[in-house]
Formats: structure tokens, C-alpha cells, sequence
């Protein structure tokens, strides 16, 4: 497109395209793509639609203002009835469901945490200290989920681990950042404000990438055990992106906003909230594929694996527990740097 799309809710809009389309095209070896992600306007035809389902590419779709809306998904091609049958057991049965949900909450909590200390080395004076008094609570927080009885209970404890880590973000970010980028506190339909506005496009963007890699395993994504399985959503890719953002999300987030790669003018009012603008967008998600694309040395592979690696490493982890619980149980992914 021209670059001059307008919002989906327009009241104009009569579902045609916003500009012209151009005329340059780029070609893209199939056998180099394993997902395509749809922030604009575009118009596909059935030969397309067929040609990636063959190959096994899904499509995300997401609205102008950076919101998931759907995914089209190729026909299932790895399909395993045991463990389809195994996880709707582990969901039946509420002390293995039980299991499961905990251990995605503390694996979430142990890398908040994580981030938590790696800024307040960082910082100095009052943002340490209450960087420090922040890292105490979440904690004592962590160390009740054991004693938890219920699925809504840890996800009570789970909310106020992170309602405890969002208010330390000022001190992460420091005065100047916050100065420019005020934030209180989450807030999510509609996003209030600059930071808020980031982490819910951050968010979409973590769901997406678990969801692709969930697709890339026999998992059903629809059955989860910590998000209550519902509707038209993929609530299993609840449960997984709990544990990744983190290192996906949040730490993206500080390094577009400490680096100054993200400002201001990259950020929109409409309809009572706040949301990034088309070229913010392609900051973000020029941001996240480089981060995606990251690689470490894991300590027990012994090689070098890619942060999206470690999503997919994660779901292996839990198909084997969903098979063999006694033998090989569920961790949960825990940043070790």
C-alpha cells in the first residue's frame, strides 16, 4: 500500500483498500518463511491462501491499532491422538491441572524477577532501593504459590506479581524516560497511555509468536490449564506467553525506549486511549524479529539456540510431561543470564 491507511473503524470505511496498491514486488523462497504477519492492508486470493497452506505457513492478522484478530491456519499436519487425549486428562483432573497452572506462574514470576535484578545493579539511589523493595515482595509472592489450592487463586497471586512489577517500571526506565513516557499502571482496553500502548502490541506480538510455535508441535492449543479454556481464542498460547514476556516483551520494550528508538511522535490518540502509529509499528516489529532471532548458548543442549527456539524447546518440555508427568516433568522455561 501508499502507507495512507486509515483505522478499521473509520466510518467511511467500506472494507476497499485505504491507497493504491504499488507496483514492486519482492520475491520470498517459501522454504525460508514459517509465518507471515499481516500489520496493513492486503488482499489475498485462494491460489495464494493454498499455496502457503501447503506449505505450512500460517497467516496473523492483525488491526490498525496493533490488536491480534485472527490467524488463518494451515490444515493440521501433525496430529497425536495420545497426547491430545493426555492433555485433556491433565485438564479433567484438577491435581494435574493444578501442577501445570503453578508451574506456569512461578516460571513467569522467576523471570520477572530475573529482569527485576538485572536493572537494579543498574541503577543507583532511590530507583535501587526500590527496585530492591519491589524484587522482596514479588518474593514473598512467589513463595505462596505452593500453598495455593485453586487455578483462580494463583491467578490472583499471579496479577499482583505483576501489578508489583509494573509499578517498578519507572524505576527501571529511569526520570528522563518516565518524564516523557508517564505510567501508573496497567491499563488495557483501551490502552491509556504510551508505555501501556507498547505493552499490549507487545503482548499481541508474544501471543503470535507462542501460537506459531505451539502449531509446530501436536499440542492442541485450545486445551490450557492456567487461562480457563474457552471460545475462540488459543488459550494455550495464554499459558506459554506468560512465561516469555519477560525477556520478549518487556526487555524489548526498555531497549526501544532507553535507546530512543521508540518516542512520542510514534504514538496516536483515538477512541479514548493511546496507540502506537503505523511507523512505530515497523520500529517495533523490525525490533522484534532481531529479537527473535537472538541467539544464546544453551547451557544444557550445549549449543546455540535462538530466543524463538527456546519457545518451541518449551513446548517439547511439556508434550513430554503431558506423556510421562512422573519422568519428565514440567519446568518451565527460567532465563539463566
Amino acid at each position: 500500500m501508499d502507507g495512507s491507511r486509515e483505522p478499521d473503524d473509520h466510518p467511511l470505511s467500506d472494507g476497499a483498500p485505504s491507497g493504491l496498491c504499488l507496483t514492486d514486488k519482492s520475491a520470498i523462497p517459501i522454504e525460508q518463511v514459517e509465518a507471515l504477519y499481516c500489520f496493513g492492508e492486503m488482499d489475498l486470493n485462494t491460489k495464494l491462501i493454498t499455496f502457503l497452506c501447503q506449505h505450512h505457513v500460517p497467516i496473523f492478522f492483525f488491526d490498525y491499532y496493533g490488536n491480534f484478530t485472527g490467524t488463518l491456519y494451515p490444515r493440521d499436519s501433525l496430529l497425536s491422538g495420545r497426547l491430545r487425549v493426555s492433555q485433556a486428562q491433565h485438564y479433567l483432573k484438577p491435581a494435574w491441572r493444578m501442577k501445570l497452572a503453578r508451574v506456569f506462574v512461578e516460571a513467569a514470576a522467576y523471570n520477572i524477577l530475573r529482569v527485576l535484578k538485572y536493572y537494579q545493579t543498574r541503577q543507583s539511589g532511590e530507583d535501587q532501593i526500590r527496585l530492591q523493595a519491589g524484587i522482596e515482595r514479588i518474593e514473598m509472592l512467589r513463595g505462596q504459590l505452593d500453598v495455593m489450592k485453586e487455578v483462580p487463586a494463583l491467578m490472583g497471586i499471579e496479577g499482583n506479581i505483576r501489578d508489583t512489577y509494573y509499578s517498578l517500571w519507572p524505576a527501571i526506565l529511569g526520570q528522563g524516560i518516565t518524564e516523557r513516557f508517564p505510567f501508573d499502571k496497567r491499563e488495557r482496553n483501551p490502552p491509556s497511555n504510551e508505555l501501556n500502548a507498547l505493552i499490549s502490541f507487545g503482548n499481541a506480538l508474544c501471543y503470535g509468536s507462542v501460537l506459531r510455535q505451539i502449531y509446530r508441535t501436536a499440542l492442541d492449543p485450545t486445551i490450557s490449564y492456567l487461562h480457563e479454556p474457552g471460545d475462540r481464542r488459543f488459550s494455550l498460547a495464554l499459558d506459554l506467553s506468560e512465561v516469555f514476556k519477560p525477556l520478549l516483551v518487556d526487555r524489548a520494550i526498555f531497549k526501544l525506549l532507553k535507546t530512543n528508538i521508540i518516542q512520542p511522535k510514534h504514538f496516536e490518540a483515538r477512541l479514548g486511549g493511546v496507540y502506537l502509529k503505523e511507523s512505530g509499528r515497523q520500529l517495533f516489529v523490525q525490533h522484534w524479529d532481531e529479537r527473535l532471532r537472538t541467539v544464546i548458548q544453551h547451557r544444557a543442549l550445549n549449543r546455540k539456540v535462538s530466543y524463538e527456539r527456546l519457545i518451541r524447546l518449551d513446548c517439547y518440555s511439556l508434550i513430554r510431561h503431558l506423556i510421562d508427568p512422573n519422568n519428565e516433568p514440567y519446568k518451565g522455561f527460567k532465563m539463566w543470564w
